[in-house]
């Protein structure tokens, strides 16, 4: 499965997940919600934010 897969079929994370995935990439969850806003558990726009 892709990542983009994925987003296709979770397409809204809740908060600790949005959180752990941004940790599990070395990346501060604090950070991600400053630059992403309402789209923090966005999973297709926290995976742009990534880098994927």
């Amino acid at each position: 499965m892709t990542s983009w897969e994925f987003a296709a079929d979770h397409p809204e994370l809740t908060d600790p997940e949005a959180e752990r995935l941004i940790h599990a990439h070395g990346h501060d969850p604090d950070e991600a919600r400053q630059d992403l806003g309402d789209s923090f558990t966005v999973t297709a726009e926290l995976f742009a934010w990534l880098g994927y």
